[in-house]
Parts: C-alpha cells; sequence; structure tokens
C-alpha cells in the first residue's frame, strides 16, 4: 500500500523536494483511514498533499506518512444545485462540471491549477471568489472515524480555514458545493474572461508553485516587488517572473534551497524599502 522514500519532486509542479518517509494515493476513504491509523499506530506524522501545485518541499524531504489525495480519489456528482466531489478531483475539472449543469459559483476556478482539497485547505480564491461561502458540507477523517462538518462549523477567512489548524488530525474527504443556477452563455462567458485575463498575466508557460505571497493589508504584491526591481532575480534555476512579480518560476536545474533563499531575498527587500511583511502563500514543508 505504501511506497517507501519515495521522490515528491514527481508530485510538485516544482519538480523539487525530497523524499517520503511512506507515501500513498488513496483511491477510497477506506484507505484514507487505514494509513491513517497506520500513521497514529506507528506514532509517525502525517502529511497530506494534493496536486503540489502550490507546495515548496524542501530538500530533505517529509518525514513519516505523506499521503496524496488526488487523480485515483477523483468522483464527482451534481443534484440540483449541489455539487459533492471528493477531495482528488481537480478544481479547473469541478469548474467545468458546474458549467455543464448550468451552475454559476466557481467560474473563478477555471484556470486554478490543483485539487479540490487544496483548495477548502487555503480557501483559494481569484478574481474575487472564494470556494469557502460555497461550501455547504465538508466530510472528514479524524482519528480513524469519517466525520461532518455543516456549514455553521467552517471557519473560513482570506487564504485561512479550520482544516488548516486542525490538518494533522483531519483529512477532508468530501466536499459539498452549493451553487447558483444560471444561464450558461452567462458562465461561459465569464470563465472565458477569466481565463485570458490568466493568461495575459501570469507565467502559466513555465514552472511555479502559483502565487508565492499573500497580499498584504493595503498592497499589492506584484507592484511591491516590481518596485523595488526585484523582477528577473533568479536564484539556480528560480526566478522571480518578469510577467508577474508575485510568481516564482523555474527556469533550469533548481533545488527548493534555491527557492527558499529568493523568498528570504524578497521578504527582506520590500521590508526594508517599504516596510511591509510578505508572508508566503505558497505551503512550505518538509526539512532541510
Amino acid at each position: 500500500m505504501f511506497q517507501r522514500n519515495f521522490s515528491l519532486a514527481q508530485v510538485t509542479s516544482l519538480g523539487v523536494g525530497g523524499p517520503a518517509d511512506y507515501f500513498i494515493q488513496p483511491s477510497n476513504v477506506d484507505e484514507i483511514i487505514l494509513a491513517q491509523r497506520f500513521a497514529l499506530d506507528k506514532n509517525l506524522p502525517l502529511t497530506i498533499i494534493g496536486y503540489g501545485t502550490n507546495l515548496l518541499i524542501r530538500d530533505g524531504g517529509i518525514r513519516g506518512v505523506v499521503m496524496r489525495l488526488a487523480e485515483p480519489f477523483a468522483k464527482a456528482k451534481v443534484k440540483s444545485n449541489f455539487l459533492t466531489a471528493t477531495t482528488g478531483c481537480l478544481f479547473s475539472s469541478i469548474s467545468k462540471l458546474a458549467l455543464h449543469h448550468n451552475l454559476s459559483g466557481l467560474e473563478f476556478a477555471v484556470g486554478i491549477p490543483g485539487g479540490l482539497g487544496g483548495a477548502a485547505f487555503m480557501n483559494a480564491g481569484a478574481y474575487g471568489g472564494e470556494i469557502g461561502p460555497l461550501i455547504h458540507e465538508i466530510e472528514f477523517v479524524q482519528n480513524g472515524e469519517v466525520g461532518r462538518w455543516c456549514k455553521e462549523d467552517f471557519s473560513f477567512s482570506y487564504r485561512s480555514s479550520r482544516i488548516q489548524k486542525e490538518q494533522h488530525m483531519t483529512i477532508v474527504s468530501q466536499v459539498v458545493l452549493e451553487l447558483l443556477p444560471t444561464n450558461k452563455s452567462i458562465i461561459l462567458e465569464k470563465m472565458n474572461d477569466l481565463q485570458t485575463q490568466r493568461r495575459s498575466k501570469q507565467p502559466v508557460e513555465y514552472p511555479s508553485a502559483g502565487s508565492t505571497f499573500k497580499r498584504p493589508t493595503g498592497h499589492y504584491v506584484g507592484p511591491l516587488i516590481e518596485k523595488a526591481g526585484l523582477k528577473g532575480l533568479r536564484v539556480g534555476g528560480a526566478e522571480v517572473s518578469c510577467k508577474h512579480g508575485g510568481f516564482l518560476i523555474k527556469t533550469g536545474e533548481s533545488r527548493a534551497c534555491d527557492f527558499l533563499k529568493l523568498i528570504s531575498i524578497i521578504q527582506k527587500e520590500i521590508l526594508e524599502q517599504f516596510s511591509v511583511e510578505l508572508e508566503p502563500e505558497i505551503r512550505i514543508l518538509g526539512e532541510d
């Protein structure tokens, strides 16, 4: 069931990072429960990842068990205006499924890479939309048992959720989204517009981990980095995108330490020049 010393660089968009001691990609809830119980019984840390599109894993890798919720655990269905999906579903695919059923609310997700689980974990959003307000119910596995949160139990804020606070105990397995019936042509027009904006403003032609930093109050990250003269700055194969300063891209051979050093340089320069602290939006996991 588990793979030993699995290279996590294979399952992240940046293609960097060290190994996992134990690695598993479950295909159903029973396998999630078994893996969680294994970690509990062996007193091993358990780390949950998805498609690795907003993730930087350090070069030393991750100790204990790494569970990847992705393709094998991807099922979705629609009933009335409720879309139910397992957390291994691609977020963009869920957006297209909603379109197929004339349901609005997920247009912003059409170009966001990564899985539904990661989107719920970080309350993903773009262009004025967020997943948090759309979630009607969450199914999770905790201590080897299945439980549910209803809307009143959630605690979503900007790029944050209750799931993050309880991530060492809670594995989200399924999400129910409440959407709004709308004319398909209106939904499609908005999705096409957002796709055009995304391609014109973001470095989609290079490997990246998405938006690197959270937006600080009263500022936008891209313009701050541009004003600081940091666009195009490189450490090894890690580079600040010239297209959008808020993205770090992989332009050649690189290691996680290159990206970590670049992040540190950016944070230091922005703090010194503008007295603004930048907090990473990407998840940074593992050992050096």
